[in-house]
This record gives structure tokens, C-alpha cells and sequence, in this order.
């Protein structure tokens, strides 16, 4: 049986750990948001609004884009998703990627999130099927939101 003195201090071990992760989380936000509002790169891309959980960006004026860390607690899996509702309909967003926030400020290991513009290739490269998709849907004239459903259809 544990001690008052042991819970404690586990407790505030994972209340360190996890509000770590959240601070961590927090930069990546700031950071990616910045890079994309402040980029000079013509990519149809805007920064439509973000909540605690997640920030968003809307593609053409049409696409919405969501990033959030899973909602298991403690979770270190941002993931990338693409909402697939017409406009009269409640969003649907379907994950497309995924990346991994370290504590030590991270992604996928190699990126560092206070460097904006490593964040913003990182994040560039992650929605680059978005944009090949719809791509080869106008370039192929077939239906974008059948083949957008193709692409975030589980395997």
C-alpha cells in the first residue's frame, strides 16, 4: 500500500510530465501558427482560428485543416485531419497524418518546434497529400471529394 508521501509525489511527477507535454504542445501551436501567417510562400493556406485543443487551417477558402494531440491523456500523437463535411453538414474530420511531440520539443524526433521554418516544412510535407490529391483530381478531372475520401479511407 502506498503512502500519502508516495502518491504524492507520483502525482506530481505525472502533473510535471503532463503539463510539460501541454507547454510543449502550446509552443508547436504558436510556432506553426506564426510561420504560416507570416509566410511569404503562395500556398492558398490561412489560419482560420484555434481553440486549446486544436488550430486550424482552411485550404482554397474551401478545405479545413485541423492539428490536435490525441485526446488519450498524455498523448504525444498530433494528428493532422481534414474535415470532409459539405458546408450544410457537421464537421467530419478524418485523420491524413501523423507526428509524434517529445517533451523536449520535437516533432518526429528530428524537428525542432521553436525553429518556424523547420516547423512549417515539417507541417508542409505532412498536408502535401492534400494538395497532390486534389491536384491530380482537377488535373485528371475526377471528382475531388471522392478521391479526397479514397485518400483518408483506412487501408
Amino acid at each position: 500500500m502506498s503512502t500519502l508521501s508516495e502518491l504524492t509525489s507520483k502525482a506530481d511527477y505525472i502533473a510535471s510530465k503532463n503539463n510539460r507535454l501541454k507547454s510543449q504542445w502550446h509552443t508547436y501551436q504558436n510556432s506553426l501558427i506564426q510561420a504560416v501567417t507570416h509566410s511569404n510562400k503562395k500556398i492558398n493556406h490561412e489560419f482560420t482560428y484555434g481553440e486549446e485543443q486544436d488550430i486550424r487551417f482552411t485550404l482554397f477558402n474551401h478545405f479545413a485543416v485541423s492539428i490536435h494531440l490525441n485526446d488519450d491523456f498524455y498523448s504525444q500523437d498530433i494528428v493532422y485531419s481534414l474535415n470532409m463535411a459539405t458546408s450544410s453538414e457537421e464537421p467530419d474530420f478524418k485523420a491524413f497524418a501523423h507526428a509524434r511531440l517529445n517533451e523536449e520539443g520535437r516533432i518526429d524526433d528530428t524537428v525542432d518546434i521553436r525553429d518556424r521554418n523547420a516547423v512549417l516544412e515539417h507541417y508542409l510535407n505532412k498536408i502535401s497529400v492534400i494538395y497532390q490529391c486534389l491536384f491530380d483530381s482537377l488535373h485528371s478531372n475526377q471528382p475531388i471529394h471522392e478521391q479526397l475520401e479514397k485518400l483518408l479511407s483506412p487501408a
